[in-house]
Parts: C-alpha cells; structure tokens; sequence
C-alpha cells in the first residue's frame, strides 16, 4: 500500500527555497519511510541542521495528516525583513557557471576565506560535505525571475556550523547573482548532528 505525503506547513513561510527542498526531500524518501516524520528530519539535517519536523494532532488539522517543518528549530518571527539592503553587509557575487567571481571582505570572513579568498569557488564547497554531490535544483529553481531568501549551513574546520542567512537575485546589469549574507548562528560541533550518506 502507497504511503501518502502528509500536508507539510514549512517555516519560516516566505523560505519559497526551504519549501522546495522539504517537498523534494520527502518524494525521494523510499516509501517504507515516507509516512515517518523523524525520517524526514533526518534527511533534511543533511542541509540545514536545526530542522526539526513535528506531525500535528489529527484534530488540529482537521483529521488530515499534516506535519509543521521547521527550518531553525522554531516558527521564529523575523524582524528586519530588509537586512540585506543595510550598507556594509556582506556581499557575494556568484556567476551562472556556479562559482563566485568575486566577493567583499566580509562574505569571506564569514566562511573563513582570507580577502579575495572565494573567486573561483563553488558554491558547493561552502557547503556540508555529505550533501556536496547532491541534486540541487530546488536551490536555483527560478533564480533569474525570483530572488532566493534562505540559509545554509557553512561546515567549519573545527567542526562547528555557521548558520548563514541569504538573499541571492539576479543583476542583468552586473551579468551575475548577487548574494548578501549575514550570520545567524553557530552550531557547535557537539550539536552538530552525525550523518553519512545512506
């Protein structure tokens, strides 16, 4: 019998990239898993380390299964919804080709980059290695027409995590995604949850 995917209701609610990567996520769990919440927050900690899945009471959703998706460990609310138009935050530019042509000071140091330190890398080494080789799409999705506002977990050399906030959009103008950073978090790396590619 066909397990059927439950409603998933993600959070924070305007993570359009975080949603797509939930929804991805759990249509490639095998079947036998597809119906078991902590399975798919498993599979989402490959990419963002403070998920956590909770399935709601039949009663508060009305009889149907849904489970509520928690990118940082909470609903959280957000505060300063334009962070990244404040002058002097960290700035990126990442070229179609999926390598920084060039970045500011700031964005290196915040994933431990000397100055000028991340022309010529990809954005899949900032990345955790376990999810490295992994499909992608739904981090681009529609990039060029709709600007990405997310985060993603920076792997530290002394194991830590540094959760870092994002808004990446296209400028025709500049030829190249514009990507502004911000530190949210570090997860120490006790915290940091033990994964290998099953």
């Amino acid at each position: 019998m066909a397990v059927s995917i439950p409603t998933l209701v993600t959070f924070p609610r305007d993570d359009t990239a975080f949603a797509l990567f939930v929804r991805t996520t759990i249509e490639k769990l095998a079947p036998a898993v597809r119906g078991d919440p902590v399975a798919l927050q498993a599979a989402l900690r490959r990419w963002h380390t403070r998920a956590i899945v909770r399935a709601q009471n039949p009663l508060a959703s009305f009889g149907g299964v849904a489970w509520y998706v928690y990118r940082d460990g909470q609903a959280g609310v957000r505060t300063d919804e334009t962070w990244w138009q404040e002058p002097g935050v960290a700035t990126a530019y990442l070229g179609e080709d999926d390598r920084f042509i060039g970045s500011d000071d700031a964005a290196c140091a915040l994933v431990d980059r000397p100055p000028g330190g991340l022309a010529g890398v990809t954005w899949r080494e900032l990345v955790p290695p376990v999810v490295r080789e992994d499909d992608a799409t739904w981090l681009f999705g529609d990039l060029k027409q709709t600007p990405a506002h997310s985060v993603f977990d920076f792997p530290r050399a002394d194991g830590s995590r540094r959760v870092i906030e994002y808004r990446t959009a296209w400028d025709p103008d500049q030829g190249c995604f514009v990507c502004r950073w911000r530190e949210l978090a570090v997860i120490d790396a006790a915290s940091v949850p033990t994964l290998t590619d099953d």
